[in-house]
């Protein structure tokens, strides 16, 4: 009503002063008539100066006045109203909390049903039906077996047989393996720089998250048994405000997953030890690795463990009857070699560490012979002239 009553006062305004006047401002400044400075000679002597600007002048009324006190009053009124709603409202639901409650859980439920259902019918790729195998029998050890499996966040990225399948084998189904050659439940990952083993070990953790969601998977198969936990030591940080160094961080890490894996846990670690000298790292990398795979009570949990220390693999070579790679290992046996695989292009003897190196991003038995890591400074694009130094 009381917007009604300003929107003809100010027509039969306009008819006073021959021009259409607008109200202007905001809050208690509001309805100030605005008109231009051309029809000052015939604003009426009742209207009272208000604020003015380059161009118009503002003016007051007593009834423009009366209906701004009105209009306030009338705002005041409705939040008072507003306010006893609302509490009514609170309460309302507050006494059907519980219900509410429940009707969300199983809605998020089913959101997330639905996602995995929609992931699983549109995913680019082969996918499976993850396969658990029951470990009351007393023949079954903790194992993991992915048949070529991809990596769930990149399958809608790459297209055309551009991402690269892997098969990842940890342990072997029972205790008396049929095999000649059982899988180790530890394998030690060596590979250039950017070849990818990073991207492995989050893929094997996003595959085992996926199966045990009930989701299927982005592979051809995969057996595996229940794992309790997925330890992920991967990448480097500090804490600034808990004043710890990132090689403190990392060895509290590593701490915790040596105090809480257990036998049917997943384990990843990646470049254990790079935070200090070269010496003290293979070392602590040396003596985590085997603890991993021969802790002193139980079995050691499935482990994916990279490094670029080859010192360390060549400690763990000596395990093997020949250096072929996994398949050809000891029975006893309890650490494997894998590399992410690279096609190496010689160039002139007189430039050493010079190679063309092409990844092939394929994960194979044994062990990579060098991380050359100058492909990835010509890769970066280190100056010419500081390529010398370093491969001195």
């Amino acid at each position: 009503v009381i917007n009604s009553e300003l929107d003809q006062y100010l027509a039969v305004c306009g008819k006073r002063i021959g021009v259409r006047p607008n109200y202007w401002g905001t809050g208690r400044n509001r309805f100030q008539i605005e008109v231009p400075d051309s029809c000052t000679s015939r604003i009426p002597s009742d209207w009272r100066l208000s604020s003015q600007r380059r161009g118009v002048k503002r003016y007051r009324t007593e009834e423009t006045q009366d209906w701004l006190s009105q209009m306030i009053e009338a705002e005041e009124r409705k939040d008072v109203a507003l306010r006893g709603i609302l509490r009514n409202i609170f309460a309302s639901f507050s006494k059907s909390f519980v219900q509410w409650h429940l009707a969300m859980k199983h809605l998020a439920q089913l959101d997330c049903l639905l996602s995995l259902a929609i992931y699983s019918m549109n995913a680019a790729a082969t996918t499976c039906r993850p396969e658990f195998v029951d470990l009351h029998d007393s023949q079954v050890v903790p194992f993991l077996e992915i048949e070529d499996g991809l990596h769930p966040c990149l399958i809608n990225t790459f297209m055309g047989g551009d991402l690269i399948a892997n098969s990842v084998r940890l342990g072997s189904p029972s205790v008396a393996s049929s095999s000649s050659s059982p899988h180790p439940t530890s394998v030690l990952v060596t590979g250039p720089n950017m070849g990818g083993k990073s991207t492995l070990m989050r893929q094997t953790a996003l595959l085992v998250l996926l199966a045990h969601l009930g989701c299927r998977i982005p592979a051809t198969s995969c057996r595996l048994t229940p794992v309790d936990r997925i330890f992920s030591r991967l990448g480097a940080s500090d804490r600034l405000l808990a004043g710890e160094s990132t090689f403190l961080v990392e060895l509290s890490e590593t701490a915790a997953i040596l105090r809480h894996a257990t036998m049917h846990s997943l384990v990843l670690m990646d470049e254990l030890g790079r935070g200090t000298s070269t010496h003290d790292g293979v070392a602590l990398a040396s003596a985590v690795l085997h603890y991993l795979a021969n802790p002193p009570k139980d079995r050691g949990p499935r482990t994916l463990f990279s490094t670029h220390y080859h010192g360390l693999v060549d400690e763990v070579a000596q395990y093997y009857r020949n250096s072929a790679g996994i398949t050809e290992q000891s029975s006893h046996v309890p650490i494997g070699l894998g590399h992410m695989a690279c096609m190496v292009e010689e160039q002139a003897a007189t430039e050493p560490g010079m190679e063309n190196i092409t990844f092939l991003y394929k994960f194979v038995p044994g062990a990579c012979p060098k991380s050359y890591g100058f492909n990835a400074a010509r890769l970066a694009h280190l100056p010419d002239k500081v390529r010398p130094v370093f491969l001195c």
